[in-house]
């Protein structure tokens, strides 16, 4: 189960083009950069112990520990920001009152989370292996997950148009939609269950899993839990979930 920590650091490391694979727990991110490099963010205090206003970035090696650090306070990072109840300005920052941490006044914009994550990014990309610097910003596999039981004719439409989506912004749609029902069909149980398998083999081998639809069914929260073990990013393009579970909207086309 995630926590308030976890989904503000999604929201800039979630897609994996600033940290590779990144994984969530606690208050922090943690990515690997390569066989010898990990590098770990996450939110730290500076002067008041309840008061949230750093990034605090590490390098680390399993062999050597700490390698490098980096803090990156957020009122060098924003600025000053005004709110109605600070007209003068405001520098963002969490504020955790009896365990319920969250902004205090001010909440960041997709352009804060956008120049959080890039300072981040430029201090890793010192470290990042260089194969893997020329990899961040090659096209991403994005898994195409949406209901196809009821009117398959239509739902197939429809993943086919969220898979050209995808494409049109410069990534790569896996859409299991277009690959199964022309070789397995979905009213045999036996191939059925084969695609569905496979499928979840085709969410291992992708950066991230968008979800579509109004109605998420079984097989859909099949595949988003196993991407949750996978530790791969989800969106979703619903503003409310289907059902309580740790996914969050998402980004803008690029």
């Amino acid at each position: 189960m995630t926590n308030f920590f976890q989904e503000e650091l999604r929201k800039m490391f979630g897609d994996g083009r600033i940290i590779p694979n990144p994984h969530f727990t606690g208050r922090s991110c943690l990515g690997r950069l390569d066989d010898k490099l990990r590098v770990k963010v996450e939110f730290r205090t500076s002067e008041i112990s309840t008061q949230y206003d750093t990034l605090h970035v590490e390098i680390l090696s399993p062999s050597e520990g700490k390698v490098d650090l980096i803090r990156l306070k957020l009122k060098e990072l924003l600025g000053q920001k005004k709110t109605p109840s600070y007209p003068n300005g405001i520098t963002p920052h969490i504020w955790d009152t009896d365990g319920k941490p969250n902004w205090y006044s001010y909440k960041p914009t997709s352009d804060d989370y956008r120049t959080m994550g890039e300072a981040v990014g430029t201090f890793v990309s010192v470290w990042r292996p260089k194969e893997q610097e020329q990899k961040q910003n090659a096209p991403k596999l994005i898994y195409i997950c949406a209901p196809l039981r009821g009117d398959v004719e239509k739902n197939i439409a429809f993943a086919t148009e969220k898979a050209k989506e995808v494409f049109l912004d410069g990534d790569i749609p896996v859409c299991p939609h277009l690959m199964f029902p022309p070789i397995a069909d979905p009213e045999n149980e036996i191939e059925d269950e084969q695609a569905r398998h496979l499928g979840l083999k085709l969410v291992e081998s992708c950066q991230a899993i968008h979800v579509y639809g109004a109605e998420w069914t079984d097989g859909m929260w099949a595949e988003i839990h196993h991407a949750e073990k996978q530790g791969i990013p989800i969106y979703t393009d619903q503003t409310e979930v289907p059902r309580s579970r740790p996914v969050h909207p998402r980004q803008p086309s690029r």
